[in-house]
């Protein structure tokens, strides 16, 4: 007798959404938010809500055509044959290897909070090196550990935010005050932090893959998809709004702000509750990336052979050993060169890539007869039309050196690619 596939419910689709897109921006950037646009940062987060929405309808639309492990780079690959997909793959792996990067910035930028020795360069680097270092080699013997830890760290994170909100809003409703507008604001500013609150919405990415597995997806992954966002958005909305009534103008120059802001709640133990949480949060997501990222890289070998062997080659535990070890790597390289918000900025930029691609294999593939039917989309092409036109207006505000690193990168992809395609049979 065959087991009928187990299916994930309305719930917990809307857990995992949750869980994977709250990550650590909400903890660190309402600072650099209300510098870029003042007041005007609640609009930013909000049309970054809704955008996110409009692109994580292509994918919804895409996983519901093609029914792959792998995301944009199978879509991509599909749409334009495996030249592009592997560039797509390539970039979604590196977004991998930043995001590491990022949730160790964050961990580090967290601990100086407690310990300010943690500022020096030279600790800095040898702790996240240290940090890396260990995750690498759980993932080359123990990679059962990330479940646990990923759902401690969801838990608290998620926890701490409620608390904060609620106590936060009963506090404003016993003392309301006028939001602070010291911030001279343009709409270059507010342009900038729009993208930049686009990093805060990141890890919507994979709601559409994991939901495919539920019940009756073609009608309630939509439903899903439009709670989630919806819900994250309050979340950041009511986060932003309430460190700005706490903290006032000196939100400007705060790098811990909710932990700060916390303190105003709860007390003088708020502040270490909330950096004690963001401590475990942030490290459950660089573990649980860090396990995924280098089964990403390893499946574009394994998978559709647009890489040497050797980094989709496993060891007895079956983690494949190179693509641990060059993760590991280029995490620390990027951790040791760049800031907190300069990693930021090349998340966006690498995500970006994905939805591009994304959007374009919608267009191409909607009506392709070779395919399923899928989910149905409102407007025919005007969502993906929509969707592309918000991202190519932001994908030409990054700096320089953003673009420096991503052509750079796709370089060196493209010639591995290459020799190895040459070198094929």
């Amino acid at each position: 007798m065959n087991k009928k596939k187990e299916e994930l419910s309305f719930t917990s689709v809307l857990l995992l959404g949750i869980n994977g897109i709250i990550g650590s921006g909400i903890f660190l950037l309402p600072g650099s938010l209300y510098q870029q646009a003042g007041i005007y940062s609640l609009v930013a987060i909000l049309f970054a809500g809704v955008s996110t929405l409009l692109i994580a309808l292509n994918y919804a639309v895409m996983s519901s055509k093609i029914d792959e492990d792998g995301g944009a780079w199978i879509y991509a690959n599909t749409a334009f044959g495996p030249d592009v997909g592997f560039q797509v793959g390539w970039f979604t792996w590196f977004l991998g290897v930043i995001t590491i990067s990022t949730e160790i910035a964050a961990f580090l930028t967290t601990l100086k909070g407690i310990f300010p020795a943690v500022a020096q360069r030279s600790l800095y680097i040898i702790i996240a090196t240290v940090i890396i270092g260990i995750l690498a080699i759980i993932n080359l013997f123990g990679p059962g550990a990330t479940k646990f830890i990923d759902n401690i760290s969801s838990t608290l994170k998620i926890s701490m935010l409620l608390v904060f909100v609620i106590g936060g809003l009963i506090l404003f409703v016993k003392h309301p005050v006028a939001l602070p507008n010291t911030v001279k604001t343009s709409t270059s500013g507010t342009v900038d932090a729009f993208t930049t609150s686009f990093y805060m919405f990141t890890g919507f990415s994979f709601l559409p893959i994991a939901a495919k597995e539920m019940r009756n997806a073609e009608k309630n992954l939509p439903r899903a998809l439009i709670m989630v966002i919806l819900g994250v958005t309050a979340i950041y909305l009511l986060t932003q709004f309430i460190t700005m009534f706490l903290l006032g103008s000196g939100l400007v120059n705060e790098k811990l702000p909710v932990a700060i802001a916390f303190e105003h709640v709860v007390g003088a133990v708020g502040k270490m509750i909330v950096l004690g949480g963001m401590l475990v949060s942030t490290l459950g997501v660089a573990i649980a990336v860090s396990f995924d990222s280098p089964v990403e890289l390893a499946s574009l070998s394994t998978e559709k052979d647009l890489l040497p062997a050797a980094f989709g080659k496993t060891n007895r535990f079956q983690a494949p050993i190179l693509s641990v070890i060059v993760t590991a790597g280029l995490a620390i390289a990027l951790v040791a060169s760049g800031s907190y918000l300069f990693l930021v900025n090349l998340i966006v930029f690498s995500s970006f890539i994905q939805y591009i691609a994304t959007i374009l294999a919608l267009l191409k593939l909607r009506k392709d007869p070779d395919l399923p039917k899928g989910m149905h989309l409102i407007g025919g092409d005007l969502v993906p039309l929509l969707a592309l036109l918000i991202i190519v207006v932001l994908f030409v505000r990054f700096t320089f050196v953003t673009y420096v690193i991503g052509v750079a990168f796709a370089i060196i992809g493209g010639l591995i690619y290459l020799v190895h395609k040459r070198a094929m049979p």
